[in-house]
C-alpha cells in the first residue's frame, strides 16, 4: 500500500494538520520544534499494533475530546497484487483498491473504511471463516458417541483462531490421532473428520476470521496488508573493531559492549553481516583453512563494496573484513580514486566522525529495507543525515530516492541538500504557531514565512552553486560583479529597471552579494578560478581598501577591483549616488510610523552634515547612536533599501530627482568601461601568447 493522503487531528502539538497529500518521497521541512517530528509520530497511530497513550492527546483540545475524534487518518492505493490477494478470499465482493484506515481517541485498535465499496455486515454462515469451521467441527461433534467424546480433547476448538499454521497443522494432527485411536471400533467416525480436515477450504491459508463479510474482511486486511510505518530517529553507529567472542554471547541479547570506548549495538553487526552475506558458522569452519577464509572474507568485502557504494557521493569507497588475532574482526576502508589509485586504508573508527555516520547510517539503513520485515513498509525518518557535509548528505538522498522505489519514505529535515522534489505532496512545509503552540502543515510550501523557507530557497539555490563548481558552465557564462552587501544588489537590479537606458543595462550581468566583507575575497576567488569573469564593487571604507590588497595579491587586476566614485571623488556607499535629500525622503517615510512615538522628526540634510561624517550612512549611524535610549535600536540601511526598491518597482518613486538617475548612471558607465578594459586586457594576453607558441 501507499500513502497519498492523511490527516492528523488532536495529537499533542497539532490541532488539525488538513488534509495533506503525500507522494513516494517526501519531505517535511521546518524549524526546529515546528512539529515535524510529531507528524512522522503521528503516523505510526495508523500501525496495527500501536499503543496510544493519553498523554499523545492534544491538551488544548479537552472538550473536543469528550467526544470521539479520528486522531489519525490515512487514504491509501493498494497495489495490483494486493487488490488480487483480497479478491481471491473474498471473490463475492467489488474489487477493493482504495482503503482509508484510521484511528480514534476512543479506539484501542485501528479502524477501516471502505468507501462505496458494498461490504455485507450481516451474519454469513457461506464464509470459510475460523468461526464457521468450529461449527462445523461443533456439529460433528455432537454426532460422536459420548463415551468417546469425554475422552478426546476439544479444547483446541474452543478459543481464539490459532497464531500460525504451525500450530494449526500440530492441533489437528494431534486431534485426528487421538480420534483415531479412540474410534478404532467405529470407522465411520474418522471417515466423516477426514472429509473435514482434508477439505480444501479448511487449509489455514484459506481461513477467515469472522462472522460477516466485513468483520472478515477488516480481519484479513489486519493480518496479511496492513500497512507498517516504520519510525527511524537513532541511527547506530558502526565500529572499527569487533569482538566476535562478545558477538556470540551477546546475540541474543539488546547489546554488546566492545574493549574499546565505543558503544554499539547488537543489530548494527548483523546489518554489516547480513549485507556482507557473511554466516559466524561459516567462517568458524574456515578458520583452519587460511587460503578458504581468505576467500570467504574477500567475497564479502566485495559484496559490501558493491552494495554500498551507490549511495556513496563522492570517490568510491572498497571494504573489507580482516580478521585478526583473538576473534577480533577488522572492517577496513579504503578511498578509491577516480584513476583508479587507491588511498587511506585503514580501520573505520580511525575515520572522521561524519564519515563514520555515513557509512553506518547506510549499512542499518540498506540492510533493514532489503529485510522482509521493511518491504514495502512505510519508512519515517527524522532528520537523516544530519550534520553530515553537503556532498555526503547529496549520497544520502540517492540513497532515499532508491529506497522509494520499494518503500514510501517520508523524512523531516533542515538540509537544503535533502530537499530534491519540489513538487507538491513532496514537499512539505510545518510551521508553528507560537501563541497557540500547534503544528500547521501544508503543501503550498511557497507561502510559508521566511525562516522556514530558508533551506527550501537554498535548495531551489542549488543550480547557482553549481554553476560555481562546475568548470564548463563557468568558462560560458557572463560577467559576475561581486557586491558586498545584499542591499547593493537590490539596487543595483532596481535602478538598472528604473533608469530604463539600454546603453548601461545591467542586464548581462549577474551580481552576487557577499552578505559581509569577510566572504568578498573567497567568493571572488571562487567565481574566478571556475572560469567567470569576476568583477568586485567596493565601498570606500578601510576593510575594503584591505580587501582590494588581498584580491591584487590573489592575481586579480586593479580593473577588476572597483570601488564607489562619481566625478573622480570617493563615495562611501552605494547609498551616496542619491542626492541626500532624495534618500532621506525614504528614510523619513520608512522611520516616521516606526519611531513617531520614541519622538523621531523628520531629518534633514543640514543635520546629517553637522555630524562631520564620510557619507550618508555614517552620519545616520551617528544620529541612531544619540538616540538609543529612546530605544531607536540601530539604524537599518536594508530596511531603507527595500523601501526605495518597492516604490521603484511600483512605478512611485517620483521623489527620485533627475540628478540622482545621473549619478546612478554614472556608477553603471563606470562598470562598463571596466569591463571593456578587462576583455581587451584578455584579448591581448591572449594574442601575444598564441604569438610567442608561434615563434
Amino acid at each position: 500500500m501507499r500513502l497519498r493522503k492523511f490527516r492528523v487531528r488532536a495529537y499533542r502539538c497539532i490541532h488539525d494538520s488538513g488534509e495533506i497529500r503525500v507522494g513516494d518521497l517526501a519531505a517535511f521541512v521546518g524549524r526546529n520544534e515546528s512539529g515535524k517530528t510529531t507528524i512522522l509520530q503521528a503516523l505510526t497511530l495508523l500501525n496495527r499494533e500501536h499503543q496510544l497513550s493519553d498523554l499523545d492527546l492534544c491538551d488544548e483540545m479537552s472538550e473536543e475530546l469528550k467526544n470521539e475524534v479520528m486522531l489519525a487518518e490515512g487514504d491509501f492505493d493498494l497495489n495490483h497484487n494486493e487488490t488480487r490477494i483480497i479478491k481471491d478470499s473474498f471473490p463475492n465482493i467489488p474489487e477493493i483498491k482504495k482503503i482509508k484506515i484510521f484511528r480514534t481517541n476512543n479506539s484501542p485498535i485501528a479502524q477501516y473504511d471502505f468507501g462505496d465499496v458494498n461490504i455485507s455486515e450481516a451474519e454469513n454462515s457461506g464464509l470459510n471463516s475460523w468461526e464457521n469451521f468450529i461449527e462445523k467441527v461443533s456439529n460433528f461433534l455432537d454426532t460422536i458417541p459420548n463415551h468417546i467424546r469425554i475422552k478426546i480433547n476439544t479444547q483446541f476448538f474452543e478459543g481464539q483462531a490459532p497464531e500460525t499454521e504451525e500450530i494449526f497443522r500440530n492441533q489437528m494432527a494431534e486431534f485426528g490421532n487421538n480420534l483415531h485411536v479412540l474410534a478404532t471400533d467405529e470407522p465411520e467416525i474418522t471417515i466423516e473428520w477426514e472429509k473435514i480436515a482434508e477439505d480444501p477450504n479448511t487449509n489455514f491459508q484459506n481461513l477467515l476470521i469472522g462472522t460477516t463479510e466485513r468483520i472478515a474482511l477488516e480481519n484479513f486486511i489486519d493480518t496479511n496488508l496492513h500497512p507498517r510505518f516504520v519510525y527511524f530517529s537513532d541511527y547506530k553507529k558502526i565500529i572499527g573493531n569487533i569482538n566476535l567472542n562478545e558477538y556470540g554471547r551477546m546475540a541474543d541479547k539488546s547489546s554488546i559492549e566492545f574493549s574499546e570506548d565505543e558503544f554499539d549495538k547488537t543489530e548494527t553487526v548483523d546489518n554489516l553481516f547480513y549485507l556482507a552475506e557473511l554466516d559466524i558458522n561459516e567462517l568458524e569452519e574456515c578458520k583452519n583453512s587460511p587460503s578458504q577464509l581468505i576467500k570467504l572474507l574477500n567475497a564479502c568485502g566485495k559484496r559490501l563494496t558493491e552494495k554500498l557504494n551507490p549511495a556513496w557521493k563522492g570517490d568510491a569507497i572498497h571494504v573489507e573484513l580482516r580478521l585478526n588475532p583473538n576473534n577480533i574482526m577488522s572492517v577496513v576502508i579504503s578511498d578509491v580514486h577516480k584513476d583508479g589509485t587507491v588511498t587511506n586504508t585503514g580501520i573505520l573508527n580511525r575515520r572522521a566522525e561524519g564519515f563514520k555516520w555515513t557509512f553506518s547510517f547506510i549499512v542499518n539503513f540498506a540492510a533493514e529495507t532489503q529485510k522482509a520485515e521493511l518491504k514495502e513498509a512505510i519508512l519515517l525518518l527524522d532528520e537523516p543525515a544530519r550534520n553530515l557535509h553537503p556532498t555526503q548528505q547529496r549520497g544520502i538522498s540517492d540513497l532515499l530516492k532508491n529506497l522509494a522505489g520499494s518503500n514510501q519514505v517520508l523524512y523531516a529535515t533542515h538540509s537544503p541538500y535533502m530537499i530534491f522534489d519540489y513538487a507538491p505532496g513532496n514537499l512539505l512545509v510545518v510551521e508553528l504557531d507560537k501563541k497557540k503552540h500547534l503544528s500547521r502543515i501544508y503543501y503550498d510550501y511557497w507561502n510559508a514565512d521566511d525562516l522556514t523557507l530558508t533551506p527550501i530557497l537554498y535548495g531551489l539555490s542549488r543550480g547557482l552553486v553549481e554553476s560555481i563548481v562546475d568548470r564548463e558552465i563557468g568558462y560560458n557564462s557572463r560577467p559576475v560583479i561581486i557586491v558586498e552587501t545584499m542591499a547593493d544588489t537590490m539596487y543595483l537590479n532596481a535602478f538598472d529597471k528604473f533608469l530604463e537606458d539600454p546603453n548601461i543595462s545591467m542586464n548581462p550581468l549577474n551580481i552576487v552579494a557577499a552578505y559581509n566583507k569577510n566572504s568578498v575575497l573567497p567568493l571572488a576567488i571562487f567565481y574566478r578560478n571556475h572560469g567567470y569573469n569576476t568583477f568586485v564593487l567596493l565601498d570606500n571604507t578601510k576593510e575594503s581598501r584591505d580587501i582590494s590588497t588581498q584580491l591584487v595579491a590573489n592575481e586579480f587586476t586593479k580593473i577588476q577591483t572597483i570601488f564607489f566614485e562619481h566625478e573622480g571623488k570617493a563615495l562611501q556607499s552605494i547609498e551616496d549616488y542619491m542626492l541626500p535629500d532624495d534618500y532621506l525622503y525614504a528614510v523619513n517615510q520608512t522611520y516616521a510610523i516606526k519611531l513617531r512615538k520614541e519622538g523621531y522628526v523628520n531629518l534633514t540634510n543640514e543635520l546629517i552634515k553637522s555630524k562631520n561624517k564620510t557619507g550618508v550612512l555614517e552620519g545616520l549611524e551617528s544620529i541612531w547612536n544619540e538616540h538609543k535610549e529612546d530605544e531607536w535600536e540601530n539604524f537599518d540601511s536594508e530596511e531603507v533599501c527595500r523601501y526605495i526598491c518597492e516604490k521603484i518597482a511600483m512605478n512611485e518613486a517620483e521623489f527620485l530627482t533627475d540628478k540622482t538617475k545621473d549619478r546612478v548612471r554614472s556608477l553603471y558607465r563606470l562598470i562598463a568601461e571596466r569591463i571593456r578594459q578587462q576583455q581587451n586586457l584578455l584579448s591581448n594576453q591572449s594574442s601575444e601568447k598564441r604569438r610567442k607558441m608561434s615563434v
